[in-house]
């Protein structure tokens, strides 16, 4: 990207680490974050102790992001591929890029699949229809590129977080109708659940917090960029996840729990909390049409109007899968395969960090 497109002036620290903040906590708060399917299927399942595991995932993604942006910042990487290189090695490298590639198209599918679900249960819209909008919105934000998918992220993640915690906190104090004390489901992997959970989000974040060079320009902007934006995640996951238990009996069923719960009260709330899911899922498929496309036109001969072309129709037609499937088996087995990834670059992060004096600059 040309010098200069995010020209700020005295500020201009200020600025890049709002917006990387809000890229970031945009690449989480996706269609399986905001309408709390994934707070059910890694952590809630655990009962009360699954709060323990959300802010155990929400440090993992704030210190992963911190140390991808900072590794990004000290070796000047300025894509994914450089980045995976240069942690795990051309060969290790060549293999992990290839697992993340595919799971970015399944992230990309799991959002259409979010978008057909929210397109029947809130709007009684063809389930194909809301995919197919959200695509083609989509594919508008990418005429931008890495800009466009800032610049939404900048605007919209703000107006997500202050809708998110308001459903949540409104819940937590007008119950719908009280839980009844259930068993909780293997009660001591809460933490595997919570790596898991943590792995395979960062998976696709990495693939567009490395193409952000010209935004974190320094270590201060990666530091309160990775901490804030994890910061962020985790205290909306907990007040999502108290919200949800004490409310479990209306939304355990549900396809998007959270909206199932704002529909409970009142037209408003429902009309409006559908609004910002579809939001959420908005920016997190083009974030990562983004940098699927980009990262299948650094490896085969196709245009990137083809390969949009390409993975909108292959999108569409995987999301009738079905999105609480996608959640359930897609993530989870990406997320295991991620386990790796992810320490490793905390562990590098780690090392840069005691090595070079990181934290002093």
């Amino acid at each position: 990207m040309p010098k200069g497109v995010f020209k700020v002036g005295k500020s201009g620290n200020f600025l890049k680490i709002i917006k990387t903040i809000c890229v970031f906590a945009g690449l989480i708060f996706g269609a399986g974050f905001a309408s709390g399917q994934e707070h059910l299927t890694f952590f809630l399942r655990y009962g009360q102790v699954g709060i323990l595991g959300i802010i155990l995932a929400g440090l993992v993604i704030a210190l992963c992001g911190w140390a991808v942006l900072s590794i990004c910042v000290k070796e000047k990487i300025t894509d994914y591929k450089g980045f995976m290189q240069s942690v795990f090695g051309r060969k290790l490298g060549g293999i992990l890029d290839i697992v993340t590639g595919l799971f970015i198209f399944v992230i990309f599918s799991a959002m259409l699949a979010g978008a057909g679900a929210l397109g029947q249960q809130a709007l009684d819209l063809p389930f194909s229809a809301g995919a197919v909008i959200l695509v083609a919105l989509s594919l508008g934000v990418l005429v931008f590129d890495v800009r466009g998918i800032v610049e939404a992220n900048t605007i919209i993640t703000p107006i997500l977080v202050a809708g998110a915690l308001f459903l949540g906190i409104y819940a937590i104090f007008n119950t719908v109708e009280p839980t009844v004390a259930q068993s909780a489901q293997n009660i001591n992997i809460w933490p595997l659940s919570a790596s898991v959970y943590a792995s395979y989000n960062m998976l696709t974040a990495i693939a567009v917090l490395s193409a952000m060079p010209a935004i974190v320009t320094n270590q201060k902007i990666a530091r309160w960029g990775g901490l804030v934006g994890g910061g962020i995640i985790s205290v909306i996951g907990v007040v999502f996840a108290i919200a949800l238990l004490v409310n479990l009996p209306v939304v355990q069923d549900a396809q998007l729990p959270m909206l199932a719960l704002g529909q409970s009260y009142s037209l408003i709330i429902a009309r409006g909390y559908t609004v910002l899911l579809f939001l959420a899922i908005f920016t997190t498929a083009a974030t990562n049409a983004f940098a699927l496309t980009n990262w299948l036109a650094s490896r085969t001969k196709f245009t990137k109007t083809q390969i949009k072309l390409i993975i909108s129709a292959l999108g569409v037609t995987v999301a009738h899968t079905g999105f609480s499937a996608m959640v359930s088996y897609g993530y989870t087995t990406f997320g295991f395969l991620g386990l790796f990834v992810v320490f490793a670059i905390i562990l590098k992060g780690a090392k840069n960090l005691f090595s070079n004096g990181i934290l002093r600059k």
